[in-house]
């Protein structure tokens, strides 16, 4: 009798016990879950690599730079032997100097058609930039050389405008290239080892003297890129203006817009710099533009399966204060089945926003879950009224759940505040009840 006796006062410990481990054995799908999305986002990934091989990458323009060889003839001292002695004297020898002259004033006009690629489910950004570079560079002089040798003789090169591209395999078409007046012929090859791949065009008609003289240049190319562009500015004074269809840029690098207006139409960006801001070549990054994804479906779906365990918990609390109030017998297997609707919803969301707008599955998965439940706990609650103010509750943590993941910037404060609004409303609930009394 005593045996018996205990076993009846810890019954309420044990069904606690029991709960708590179902809790803990539901958290394994919802691992699984998470995994399963992130293998998505792999794939996702993949896709997106597989697109930019077959077109092009993320793209980048670099410069222009004006390149200018220049030929020095100099004497330079020798000394030879005779039966008299040493016998001083001269040889002629030659070494080339090379200048790199960035722009005097720059300035890059842009405009980037954007469309969506797909790749089976997958689907990324590409864009079409058709980009103009104008400006005007100052000659350098023979002040600019090093100090000459004896009786120098200089010879100034043919100028060589360079431009570097990120992936040219992007090139649309053969770029317009204009110097002081005159169209130039491209060659591949940016001629730079700073600039990487890119072309070049060398102005024969172009002819320097040492004095300083005032060129004007155009580049027009058209560019090819997935996800995102770059223009790192090699220029005294730089300005840049690029406009899009795409209604979602991110704008990051060495320096942001100085004004920028984003539409549901597109975007229109404007930045300006000069060589003291950008510091020449330590610019690596430049102006960037980021085509991002209005709504990263895997992204929210991840963040939402993190709140999956407090459902469940919250659930199970809901079931287990219900059942000692109401002298029902909830079995744990009807825990479990309750638990694993609760975290089939995220599998199912996952999958739905693969195919249709998120909310559009976040509203379609929550209302199957809702839906089941309440059919389930019709029965199980022995009663409609019941199972449809328990569903209610459900629908509404749904609610609250979506509203969490639409508010980014405050899904902390808005998940706390609701954890501590349930909290509340357990315990302000239960604040009457006797627990030694439920155990006995």
């Amino acid at each position: 009798m005593q045996t018996t006796g205990a076993l009846v006062k810890n019954s309420l410990f044990l069904k606690c016990l029991a709960v708590v481990m179902l809790g803990l054995v539901l958290w394994v799908p919802l691992l699984m879950i998470e995994n399963t999305i992130q293998e998505r986002t792999g794939y996702r990934q993949e896709a997106i690599h597989t697109i930019a091989a077959s077109s092009a990458g993320e793209q980048r323009l670099w410069g222009p730079v004006l390149t200018i060889a220049v030929q020095e003839e100099y004497d330079e001292p020798t000394a030879g032997w005779s039966k008299a002695g040493s016998v001083p004297g001269t040889a002629r020898k030659t070494r080339t100097h090379t200048l790199q002259v960035q722009a005097t004033a720059l300035d890059l006009k842009g405009r980037m058609v954007v469309e969506q690629r797909k790749l089976g489910l997958f689907s990324t950004p590409v864009f079409e930039l058709n980009a103009t570079l104008s400006g005007h560079y100052v000659t350098p002089t023979a002040r600019d050389l090093p100090a000459p040798g004896p009786n120098a003789r200089l010879t100034w090169m043919a100028p060589v405008l360079n431009v570097g591209v990120g992936d040219t395999r992007g090139i649309a078409s053969v770029p317009l290239v204009t110097v002081a007046g005159t169209a130039l012929a491209v060659e591949a090859g940016s001629g730079d080892k700073d600039a990487g791949s890119g072309f070049h065009s060398v102005a024969h008609a172009l002819r320097l003297d040492g004095s300083a003289k005032t060129v004007p240049f155009t580049v027009v190319v058209r560019l090819v890129g997935t996800s995102e562009f770059g223009f790192v500015p090699m220029g005294e004074t730089v300005t840049a203006d690029i406009s899009s269809n795409w209604p979602h840029p991110s704008f990051s690098g060495d320096f942001l817009p100085r004004s920028r207006v984003v539409q549901d139409s597109g975007f229109n960006a404007q930045w300006a710099t000069t060589a003291l801001a950008s510091n020449g070549r330590a610019a690596e990054q430049g102006f960037q533009v980021r085509l991002i994804e209005p709504v990263d479906v895997y992204q929210q779906a991840t963040r939402s399966v993190k709140y999956g365990f407090l459902f469940i918990v919250l659930s199970f609390a809901a079931f287990f204060v219900f059942e000692q109030l109401k002298n029902l017998r909830i079995h744990p297997i009807q825990y479990l089945l309750v638990g694993l609707a609760q975290a089939v919803f995220f599998l199912l969301l996952t999958s739905l926003s693969e195919h249709m707008a998120f909310a559009v599955a976040y509203g379609v998965s929550a209302t199957a879950s809702v839906v089941l439940v309440g059919m389930y706990l019709a029965s199980v609650l022995r009663g409609a009224a019941r199972a449809v103010g328990f569903s209610a509750a459900m629908g509404t943590l749904y609610a609250a759940l979506f509203g969490i993941l639409q508010s980014e910037q405050n899904a902390l404060l808005l998940g706390s505040v609701l954890m501590f609004l349930l909290l509340a409303a357990v315990m302000l609930g239960t604040r009457k009840v006797d627990w030694y009394a439920q155990a006995t």
